[in-house]
């Protein structure tokens, strides 16, 4: 199972997680690792981190990541 328990980073409010619903700009189709490596961005997280506090900035500018 996955947690996430680290506050935000921009304002240290408390981080919930919700499933991503657009794949990540890191993912790609080239292997990663060694030349025979797994096709993918490697291990990204599954969840997107939303901050619960509607003030921070992350919650406006929508390119701050929690």
């Amino acid at each position: 199972m996955y947690f996430d328990t680290k506050p935000c980073s921009v304002c240290g409010s408390e981080v919930r997680l919700r499933p991503r619903t657009t794949p990540s700009a890191d993912e790609g189709a080239e292997p990663v690792g060694p030349l025979d490596g797994v096709v993918g961005d490697a291990d990204s997280t599954v969840d997107e981190r939303v901050c619960t506090n509607s003030d921070c900035e992350t919650n406006r500018s929508g390119t701050l990541a929690p």
